[in-house]
This record gives C-alpha cells, structure tokens and sequence, in this order.
C-alpha cells in the first residue's frame, strides 16, 4: 500500500510556529514526521510526498527521515503550490497505478484510523474517506472545518459551507486513481480543482464511500489547533494504566509540565534517567548526614527524582525515543536509587540511637522493595489483562513515604512501613499470580 502526502502548502496561519508547515515542530518532533510515523504504525511503509513551498528544505529533511525509519519517501515538486489542494494530488498521477492511502501533512491521527481504512473492501472507481461523526468533538474548528453528509456508507455531499452534515472530513482517504480523473473533472465541469470537488463528483455516482471513526485526529492548520494538539498529545501521557496512585494524582501532572519544557532540548530519554539517579544520590547522601534539615532537604530532592523519573519515559514516547534498552535502563537505575534511599534511611535512624533492630528493618525494606520491583512486570500485565480495578504498590508510593518520612521526621516509623508494606504486597502478588501460569 502506497501513501500519498500533500505538504506543498505555505501555512501563513502556522508563521508564528515555523516558516515552512510540514516542519513546524509539535512537541519537538516536525508534523511531518509525526504524519509518517503514524502512517508507518498504521502498516504502511512507502511514500509520496508532493512538496511545493520551501520544497528544498521539506525534501533534505524527509531524505533524512527516511534513512532514520528505513522507509521510502519519494519525493515530488508541485511548483503551483499556490493553488488548491487537488493540484498537488494531481502530480502523483503517473506513479499511483493501484489503491493508495492519501493524508494530508497536517492532520494528525491514532494509527487506529489507518488501520480501520486498510481493512475495507474498496472496488474498482471508488475513494474511502474516513469520517469523524462525533459532532461534539473538541478538537474541530467548526468555521473550518469541512463537514460531510453520509448515509448508508456513502458520502452524499461534502463542503465546508454545507448546513445538512452529520459527520467531518477527517482528510484520511484510501483511494484509487479514480480520484485523478474526479479531480479532472471537477475542474472542467465546476472550475473547481479542490479535493472535496472531487469527492462531490464521485458521490454522483455512489464511488464516494466512507468508513465511521472515532478516532483522535486534528488539522493543526493554526496556532490555536496546534495548542489543542500539544494538549491532547500530553493528556495522552496522564492514564498509564500501570501507574500507582502517587504517580498518577501528583508526579504525572508535574513531570508532563516538565517534559513539555524538555523536548524542545536535545535531551535523551537515558540522560532524564541517569539524572533522576543522580538526584537520588545526593538525597542518600544527605541521609547520611546525621542532621533533620540535610533529612528534610534528601526527602525533597528524593521525591523531585520520582517526578523526574516520570520524565523520560514521556519523552520518549513523544519524540519517538522509546526502546527496550531504554526502559531497562530505567528500571536499573530505579533499582540502584532506591536501594541507596533506603540505606541512606537506615543509616541516618541507626545514627539516632544506634539500634540494631534499625539495620534489619532497613534490611527488610531494602528486599521488599527490590521483590516488589522483581514482581511488577507479570502483575502489571495480569493487571491489565484481568484485574479491571486496584491500587498499584509501586515506587511512587515507595519514595512518597520516604519523602514523607523525611521532611516529618519520622524516619524510623516510615523504614518500618515501607518493610511491612512492601513485604505484605509482595506476598499478596505471588498469591494473586499463582494461578496465572
């Protein structure tokens, strides 16, 4: 399957963001990329890109994307970039023989959409346009936006001055090249050399069909859809469902403000890793210290690495960072800070009153919360395949008490918590998973 992207076109309205459209930066990745990816994630792997304004820039940027993904981006020029969309789809004539996906380079989507286009059946002559029918949908411009009328699965009309709509076009089209010769023709009959032109001459015939779907996509045409974009992509990072109730009502609301700020940087994803770790350290380290104040202070830097740590995981997934090394990565420098929190706990509660039973609680809680950790990855998933509801015991909860424990000066009472608690989830995770084999 072939996919067919128009991003010839100037985007004044978008000036403020980048001066060339395709490669304005949302969340520190270019529409463009973003487009592919998804297109990509979607199942498909071989593209036409019809370039038109600043077509050199756009070009050196997609030749690089391409070795990047292993993809293949064919590039065609459209010099009347000025005039309307259905010229630039004209120029990929000679090289769309057989069905192919069209996208526009600015309207963002779920992979879902492709996905659900892909699995049509589509008959020779006809076009699929994916259509958004949630008419209370917060992400439209309704002075923008072209609006669609559908029944039965076939498009009826479509236009953006239409009054009787049910649905909007979500510029997600599987085609065949009767989408060139509607485009021809809208032109001699109508002057009209718009892709909605096209549509309304297949709809003539019942060749205009259209699949439902509910599925995220905006057209980031202007500053105020870009804003919307950037919202909708990091409240996407605020419902993991392997989060724990620490993590979820007060880390994530913090770390997706701070990584927000981070992807403009050329900051990886292992380098918010190691310096969460580091900040865990010098939180153990003023453990050690002896003093409440320099406790107070660790139980606040320790708690800013927790949020921290949330960080890069964000990050990845929205400049497309995430790998397996990646979250490895994470979980060992997870484990290397919380086993230093604890012991540097331990080491400031045994310099209180220098208590034997001090060395095994902390003992104790060391080992809880390294077998809470060891335990996380199959409870998580039967979690998520089996336990619908619950309260996730994790490491947010586990540095929120140390936290706690430090800035109220109760370091002992909280080591002891920690080692019953940790223990006691563990235990009730075996029980739980035992039957799950």
């Amino acid at each position: 399957m072939k996919c067919l992207i128009i991003a010839a076109g100037q985007g004044t309205r978008l000036k403020a963001k980048g001066e060339v459209k395709p490669l304005v930066p949302l969340l520190g990745v270019p529409l463009i990329e973003r487009i592919i990816r998804s297109a990509v994630e979607g199942g498909t792997d071989e593209f036409y890109v019809v370039t038109g304004y600043q077509g050199e820039k756009v070009a050196n940027f997609l030749k690089q994307l391409s070795k990047r993904l292993n993809v293949v981006v064919t590039l065609i020029q459209n010099d009347d970039w000025q005039k309307e969309n259905g010229f630039s789809v004209l120029k990929a004539r000679d090289v769309m023989e057989e069905p192919f996906l069209l996208l526009m380079a600015d309207h963002l989507f779920d992979p879902a959409v492709i996905r659900s286009l892909l699995e049509q059946t589509l008959n020779e002559g006809e076009i699929l346009l994916a259509v958004d029918t949630d008419k209370n949908n917060p992400l439209i411009d309704m002075e923008d936006v072209t609006k669609v009328r559908i029944k039965d699965g076939y498009i009826l009309n479509i236009g953006k001055t239409i009054d009787d709509f049910n649905g909007f076009d979500t510029g997600l089209f599987l085609c065949t090249p009767a989408i060139f010769e509607a485009l021809e023709r809208a032109c001699k009959i109508h002057n009209d050399t718009t892709l909605s032109a096209a549509i309304r001459v297949l709809a003539e015939d019942k060749r205009a069909k259209s699949v439902q779907t509910n599925g995220f996509w905006i057209d980031v045409d202007d500053e105020k859809a870009h804003k919307k974009a950037e919202k909708t992509l990091i409240d996407s990072l605020r419902g993991k469902s392997n989060d724990g109730p620490v993590s979820h009502w007060l880390n994530r609301p913090i770390s997706t403000r701070l990584s927000k700020f981070l992807v403009s940087f050329n900051i990886t994803p292992n380098q918010i890793s190691f310096f969460s770790f580091v900040l865990s350290m010098i939180a153990a380290g003023l453990f050690t210290l002896g003093n409440y104040w320099f406790l107070a202070l660790g139980g606040i830097i320790a708690q800013f690495a927790s949020v921290i740590d949330g960080c890069d995981g964000e990050v990845a997934r929205l400049k497309y960072l995430s790998s397996g090394y990646g979250g490895w990565f994470d979980a060992v420098m997870d484990r290397y800070a919380d086993a230093f929190l604890l012991f540097g706990l331990t080491w400031y509660v045994y310099s209180q009153d220098l208590s034997p039973w001090a060395l095994r609680i902390g003992f104790l809680a060391i080992i809880g919360s390294f077998m809470l950790s060891y335990t996380a990855d199959k409870y998580d998933k039967l979690m998520k395949n089996r336990i619908q509801k619950g309260v996730r015991m994790g490491r947010d909860v586990r540095v929120f008490l140390i936290f706690l424990g430090a800035i109220l000066n109760q370091a002992y009472p909280v080591l002891i918590v920690i080692a019953v608690l940790m223990n006691l989830e563990t235990i009730r995770r075996i029980v739980i998973c035992q039957n799950d084999r």
